[in-house]
């Protein structure tokens, strides 16, 4: 999954609800914003639902189907 993001660019803020597509085989979820982190370079990366999250993993890679956030109860 080769994604043109922004590294450096905030897509989220704490307490949104966003889908998380993980690399590799993982399956992909619906969670809710609980940290936002920055490294000492400048890259922003996310913990959601207790997993840390890099902006690649946000967006859906192509073809691969696309999560509906309906109403989001959280767990």
């Amino acid at each position: 999954m080769n994604h043109k993001v922004d590294w450096k660019r905030r897509y989220l803020n704490l307490g949104q609800v966003a889908p998380v597509y993980p690399f590799g085989s993982k399956k992909p979820f619906i969670g809710k914003v609980e940290k936002v982190k920055k490294n000492m370079y400048g890259r922003i990366s996310y913990v959601i639902d207790g997993v840390d999250v890099m902006a690649e993993e946000l967006f859906p890679a192509q073809g691969q189907e696309k999560l509906r956030i309906r109403c989001y109860q959280g767990q």
